[in-house]
């Protein structure tokens, strides 16, 4: 597959790297340690993210590579300017959310780098993608890493140890295979600091996210003899706390902590009204199986849905559905 894919970044000289709306570590590391390396080959590389870079996530772009979406403004014409848009770390177009648009408009050749759990990918002119790999990330370091041999440029070094972590969970996760402890250890090896890494990505709370925690997690649900808990969010917690969406960030893997709980979720209201969960599983719960069900994905262990839905109705549709696939999968 990287073959394909290396000869397919060889055919385009103006690349545009986007991810999934609301960028994780593992998007944005990817995409910037992509980025690098087609500019160190010469070929123009462009980074656009909506709604914007994360907070946590700003000590990955020291060169000011990325870019936050501005339909009416600066992008107004970004669909004419690539020769290819690849889609880094999704392989659904619409997850791109305010870049959906724009990317269906296109004249560019368009294809997806990914490693999720999926069906054949639809909307790409190519597709890239390997659910074996722990992060999109070590896909990109797969590409790399034995093109450039020696010393690996700090910013890209950087960028595809960050999301390694933030894809394995700083490697508490089952997604921590032998071969991805093997490129984070050469990574650590070329001068990426881990205990910084961590600082940025996980230690830059406000008071405003704190707020917003003890808050959800006083409203904590446990249904199915505990085996199931759940938090959730609205907009007026987010308004009452001064939180932003960005502030849920790891907000789902507090009730996971919990004895005997084997799924957890975080219900959301997204910024245009509609209904999210982000479910994790602690083992043997295959959650993206619950997710599927509402136009949703991921990992096995990790995956996530939106739908157009009050957020009452959905929690109890996808309370059911968690509880179904734990009786399948472990009673």
């Amino acid at each position: 597959m990287l073959d394909r894919f290396a000869t397919y970044l060889d055919r385009h000289t103006k690349l545009l790297l986007t991810t999934h709306e609301n960028p994780d570590g593992d998007g944005v590391g990817a995409a910037i340690a992509l980025a690098a390396h087609l500019k160190s080959s010469g070929k123009e590389a462009r980074i656009v993210v909506t709604p914007a870079l994360p907070e946590n996530l700003r000590f990955l772009d020291p060169l000011g590579w990325i870019e936050a979406f501005e339909p009416q403004g600066l992008h107004r014409d970004l669909a004419t300017w690539p020769d290819a848009w690849l889609l880094i770390d999704a392989s659904e177009p619409h997850r791109m959310g305010p870049l959906f648009p724009c990317f269906e408009t296109t004249k560019a050749s368009r294809a997806c780098l990914d490693h999720h759990l999926k069906d054949e990918p639809k909307g790409f002119d190519a597709e890239f993608t390997d659910p074996t790999a722990s992060a999109s990330a070590e896909l990109v370091y797969d590409l790399v890493r034995p093109r450039l041999g020696g010393e690996l440029p700090a910013v890209m070094a950087q960028a595809l140890y960050a999301g390694l972590v933030s894809d394995t969970g700083n490697f508490r996760h089952s997604n921590s295979t032998p071969k991805v402890h093997h490129a984070a250890a050469d990574l650590i090896a070329q001068g990426v600091h881990p205990a910084r890494t961590y600082t940025a990505l996980y230690q830059t709370a406000t008071p405003a996210k704190l707020r917003l925690f003890g808050r959800a997690m006083g409203g904590l649900q446990l249904r199915d003899e505990g085996r199931f808990a759940y938090v959730s969010v609205t907009r007026a917690d987010l308004v009452a706390c001064g939180a932003t969406h960005e502030d849920l960030d790891e907000l789902v893997d507090e009730p996971r902590k919990l004895k005997g709980v084997e799924v957890a979720a975080l219900f959301s209201e997204t910024e245009d009204g509609r209904a999210k969960v982000s479910l994790r599983s602690r083992e043997r719960v295959d959650v993206n199986a619950v997710c599927r069900r509402f136009g949703g994905g991921g990992h096995r262990l990790a995956s996530g849905a939106k739908i157009s839905q009050p957020l009452e109705a959905f929690m109890l549709q996808v309370e059911e559905a968690v509880v179904a696939q734990t009786r399948l999968d472990i009673v």
